[in-house]
């Protein structure tokens, strides 16, 4: 499984629809509505590929934003969950500056504006990672991959 930033991973493409995505990859484990969330948005959960994909009502039910944390996932060709957050930075040509840190009680996280792209990390590997679509140069509307 490859990550592509702003794209997705392999086949499943931000902007797909939820029927898509089924036809893509089948029905989820679970659906989850994020109550969190004021729009309320979907999240399909599949356990097998330890993937979330989120659908966003604002955009008409599109896929805005993934979580993976399948250890077969690679970013620029390497895998990258259970790896040294060190390692990462220095083995993937990825620049930690570019990445803003986030403490929390049992975890950190590595925030990548420009790629929309979050490394969480706890015991010092990276446990799982999310990312969503791009945004144009305004910074308020989509970019969705073609």
């Amino acid at each position: 499984m490859k990550i592509k930033p702003g794209i997705g991973i392999n086949d499943i493409k931000f902007g797909m629809s939820e029927n898509q995505i089924l036809s893509l990859i089948g029905k989820p484990s679970k659906i989850i509505i994020d109550e969190d969330d004021e729009d309320k948005n979907q999240v399909y959960q599949y356990n097998e590929l330890k993937l979330r994909l989120t659908f966003y009502n604002e955009f008409s039910g599109k896929l805005g934003y993934i979580r993976v944390a399948n250890p077969k996932i690679e970013i620029n060709g390497n895998p990258i969950i259970g790896i040294q957050i060190e390692d990462v930075f220095k083995s993937y040509n990825l620049s930690k500056e570019n990445w803003n840190e986030e403490n929390y009680f049992t975890f950190k996280s590595y925030f990548n504006e420009k790629k929309w792209t979050t490394l969480n990390v706890e015991y010092g590997v990276v446990t799982d990672i999310e990312f969503g679509y791009l945004f144009d140069k305004s910074g308020e509307n989509p970019i969705w991959p073609k």
